[in-house]
């Protein structure tokens, strides 16, 4: 039976979620069993240039921190091997195990898996939250466990940048149903199998029992029994109140953590499985003997809907036009960018390109202030978030005279940060949504994502590297679905519509000659012969200033004419 429910599958949704864990980084992985969450992670990790060292957290603690010694040999731990041989505490270990993290040659991946037990003891929580709160390194931490609120638990005080990777960067593709099911061998037609992952969430462990019993390799009700005891677990009362009219409404919240476990199938405009409503994926319903109908319709939601961040509607949030020149929107007020102090409003840049709005001083002052001394760069940073704070909140004075000041910007021991739930970028919402659609966005999506960018990021700061980087960083994303959705729609013969992406893709970025050249292509095949000659031609200056050889079909739309004579 065990055999049987092991599924290993290439995960490209998730490795491509773990390469984006910066360095120092936390990546929280959470899904019911059947995901294949470790095997996933193993395989990324044996790419990964990093080395990478496991923990086992689901045995007894002292026991997993001496197989992962075992196991690494001395090689990467040396510290941690050290104290499990002189049997010291468990505080100890973890001050070595942290202090061979931040080695200058000790850069690695650490993978925590069965951090679910980990936070059910006190001990183990403390472990944790010691492990994800030391010092800034390089090493990054990856939580395997299959409770979304447990991991958050472990991070409620990390100041490390943190990737959410949920149910849905886990779930099997059409073609993986269709490998699981052979491999049982189950004959089946498409649309029985895709009927199958559909109505188990892409639980690959659950299509492989359901593969195995319809192929007769497994006795009726292995699937239910499977379902029962390994992929709902205790969650299943809360499943039951869900689907109970008698049961209390349901917040948002708690909807997203059941989704993002496996557990749930969110409504279709944020999940591909989805219909119109919150439901029950129909094996888990079976399996429970529930209804699929989770009764929340009419849940008043209470926080803004925004993909792993759920922000608490309040007058008080202050929002950060930061795509185009920068505006700030709060309690009524419209202070423009030109109206800020240069430091302020460099600081407050620099904060948006961060993980979670959060750095430490010296990074910031290594940004802001490169050539200053310690602590002209300290007075400069103290300075700016002075002046920042009274931006945001002109009643910052008097209102911290009391302990009532709207805690905006902060500024705590080493780190300083913006207000998760108080500040929100334009920037960070754009990308938020770019990681939360699918390879095929949706009409409607795709029109209000373009409409919400109103020009590049850091238009004031031109020149300043790390704004080029995170700017470069959204343009990318940004581009990237476009493409596709050219592509798709050039595939279809809607050629008005491709032209449109490609307008507005030439539009984000007018120094890109490959996407002029789509443009001139694209017009010149519609007949539209000037405004193809035209981009044609600024094409051809944009890929010559670069010495790249143009498409030869470029030069017979641009006329033949040679853009150095223009």
């Amino acid at each position: 039976m065990a055999e049987t429910q092991r599924v290993q599958m290439a995960r490209p949704r998730l490795e491509a979620q773990l390469d984006r864990i910066a360095e120092g980084g936390v990546a929280l992985i959470a899904g019911s069993s059947g995901y294949g969450k470790s095997s996933a992670v193993a395989a990324w990790a044996s790419r990964s240039p990093q080395p990478t060292r496991w923990i086992r957290a689901s045995t007894r603690l002292h026991h997993a921190l001496a197989l992962a010694v075992d196991e690494d040999d001395g090689a990467r731990l040396p510290r941690l091997s050290r104290a499990i041989r002189r049997r010291h505490s468990l505080e100890t270990c973890t001050a070595a195990l942290n202090a061979d993290l931040a080695s200058p040659f000790g850069c690695m991946n650490l993978v925590l898996d069965g951090v679910d037990a980990l936070v059910a003891t006190s001990e183990g929580l403390d472990f944790l939250r010691r492990i994800v709160e030391r010092n800034p390194d390089t090493s990054r931490v990856v939580l395997i466990g299959r409770r979304n609120a447990a991991l958050r638990l472990a991070m409620a005080e990390s100041k490390r940048p943190i990737v959410e990777i949920g149910a849905l960067d886990l779930r099997i593709s059409p073609l993986q149903t269709r490998q699981i099911a052979e491999s049982r061998g189950l004959t089946a037609e498409g649309n029985r199998l895709e009927q199958a992952r559909r109505d188990a969430a892409g639980n690959g462990g659950a299509v492989a029992v359901w593969a195995a019993q319809a192929s007769g390799a497994l006795p009726r009700g292995e699937l239910e029994d499977f379902i029962r005891r390994d992929v709902v677990g205790e969650s299943a009362a809360t499943l039951e109140r869900l689907v109970s009219d008698a049961g209390d409404r349901p917040d948002e919240m708690a909807l997203q953590c059941l989704w993002s476990e496996g557990l749930l199938i969110a409504p279709a405009d944020r999940d591909e499985l989805g219909s119109e409503q919150w439901q029950v994926p129909a094996m888990i319903a079976q399996a429970l003997s529930i209804p699929q109908r989770v009764t929340a319709a009419d849940v008043q939601r209470r926080y803004i809907d925004a993909p792993q961040l759920q922000i608490q509607v309040t007058s008080r949030v202050a929002h950060i036009h930061d795509l185009g020149p920068l505006t700030l929107e709060v309690e009524g007020r419209v202070v423009e960018g030109a109206a800020i102090r240069p430091r302020s409003l460099a600081l407050l840049l620099y904060l948006a390109t961060r993980p979670r709005q959060t750095a430490t001083r010296e990074e910031v002052i290594d940004a802001l202030w490169p050539d200053a001394e310690e602590s002209a760069g300290l007075n400069s940073l103290n300075q700016a978030i002075f002046h920042l704070r009274r931006t945001i909140d002109p009643h910052y004075d008097e209102a911290a005279a009391t302990n009532s000041a709207t805690p905006y910007v902060r500024h705590e021991g080493e780190v300083v940060s913006l207000h998760p739930e108080l500040v929100r970028f334009d920037s960070a919402i754009l990308n938020e949504r770019l990681d939360h659609m699918h390879a095929h966005a949706r009409t409607e999506e795709l029109e209000a994502l373009l409409e919400s960018y109103r020009g590049p990021f850091g238009v004031e700061l031109p020149f300043e590297s790390w704004v080029a980087t995170y700017r470069g960083s959204l343009e990318i994303g940004l581009l990237s679905l476009l493409e596709r959705a050219v592509l798709a729609a050039y595939e279809i013969g809607d050629l008005d519509r491709a032209i449109d992406l490609s307008a507005r893709a030439a539009r984000i970025d007018p120094a890109d000659g490959a996407l002029l050249e789509r443009l001139a292509i694209l017009l010149d095949e519609d007949g539209a012969t000037v405004s193809a000659r035209r981009a044609a031609r600024r094409a051809l200056l944009l890929l010559d200033d670069l010495s790249i050889a143009p498409n030869p079909q470029l030069r017979r739309i641009s006329g033949g004419q040679d853009p150095s004579s223009q």
